[in-house]
């Protein structure tokens, strides 16, 4: 997959701008505060419909614009894809190869892309709720049926929420509803549990590539089940047990709502021995690991973003996560300092008060 041009209207801090880049390494240069991150932000707005860094759409128009529009063309192996957003104050449209699409579900995904940045290390000390969502936003990009399922299970979790909060409660409604959560339970957590298999087969190996470190790093599932081989079976049980629990508290207090990931170093939670430098790099391979798992589910190989991923490497750890980035993968990466890539095939792109300085254009 490449991404061959964008163009940014009214974005951010973009009055108008339209980039060609190169399908292999891409450079973007220039002093904080001119816009890098916003073009990197553009392209995940693309491949998600959502910012990664705001939940308010209307604050990613331009000040005093009626709208912001990203435009974009992709290349995969067997077809070229024109993929628009127009974002209003009070909503979105996307557009496919001109025709509108009316389902998100039909847009996420065409455009697929990794991206790392400095936030990304808040992963470990945040609460499960953000580590969930990682899970459901790489799988839910190659995977509809999970994406199909886990929106089936937030509308029905929903309705079971405000029925628990009844006065009256309809317990045969409550059957229901939990089959139908089971139902869409069981495709979530089976995928879920297939996304960890794959992650943990190739995460060891590129930590200890990129860092010159034998220790071995895994992933670990913390499911709302105990017994991953009989899902059905072991929700029906988690149901019956906790219905006396959530009527008196109104609320569905277990579930895959509530599972969680734990990033383990030699067998060890990694949040309680790991140092910061040991962090960054399990959180860069396990974005390296993600473009194994998504070229297997797609046959494709996702674009790589990367946010002053460098500033906080020492030179050693450059030059080898470097040496793993010159490869098959386009990568588009954001610096201040462009000198760390002297040496290496790349296209350069200066940005400087929201405008292209130099490149194809």
């Amino acid at each position: 997959m490449i991404i061959k041009n964008v163009s940014l209207k009214n974005y951010r801090n973009y009055e108008n701008l339209n980039i060609h880049f190169s399908n292999q390494m891409n450079i973007i240069s220039g002093n904080n505060g001119q816009g890098k991150t916003n073009l990197l932000e553009s392209l995940v707005y693309l491949s998600l419909t959502r910012s990664h860094r705001i939940n308010e759409d209307k604050k990613l128009i331009k000040d005093n614009q009626p709208f912001s529009k990203i435009q974009s063309t992709i290349q995969t192996k067997d077809k070229e894809y024109v993929l628009q957003t127009i974002i209003h104050p009070n909503g979105k449209s996307l557009i496919v190869n001109d025709i509108p699409i009316k389902k998100t579900s039909e847009f996420v995904g065409i455009l697929n892309v990794i991206l790392f940045s400095p936030d990304d290390l808040f992963l470990f000390n945040d609460l499960p709720k953000e580590r969930r969502k990682l899970i459901n936003q790489e799988i839910t990009k190659v995977n509809k049926k999970y994406l199909n399922a886990l929106n089936q299970f937030q509308n029905i979790l929903k309705d079971r929420n405000n029925l628990l909060k009844r006065d009256k409660l309809d317990e045969n409604y409550l059957n229901v509803l939990d089959e139908k959560l089971i139902e869409n339970e069981i495709i979530i957590i089976q995928e879920r549990k297939k996304f960890i298999e794959l992650m943990n087969q190739t995460i060891t190996s590129i930590y200890q590539d990129i860092s010159n470190d034998p220790t071995k790093i895994e992933i670990e599932y913390k499911s709302c089940i105990e017994n991953l081989d009989d899902i059905k079976n072991e929700l029906i049980h988690l149901y019956q047990n906790i219905r006396n629990k959530d009527i008196e508290y109104h609320v569905t207090t277990e579930g895959i709502h509530r599972e969680d990931i734990i990033f383990k170093m030699n067998g060890q939670p990694l949040i309680q021995i790991a140092s910061q430098g040991q962090k960054r790099m399990t959180i860069l391979s396990f974005k390296l690991a993600l473009i194994e798992y998504i070229k297997k589910q797609t046959n494709e190989n996702p674009v790589l973003l990367l946010d002053d991923v460098l500033s906080e490497l020492d030179d050693i750890h450059q030059k080898n996560l470097l040496k793993r980035l010159a490869g098959e993968n386009q990568c588009i990466i954001t610096t201040t300092e462009i000198h760390k890539f002297d040496g290496m095939n790349f296209k350069e792109y200066e940005i400087k008060d929201g405008k292209i300085i130099g490149g194809m254009q």
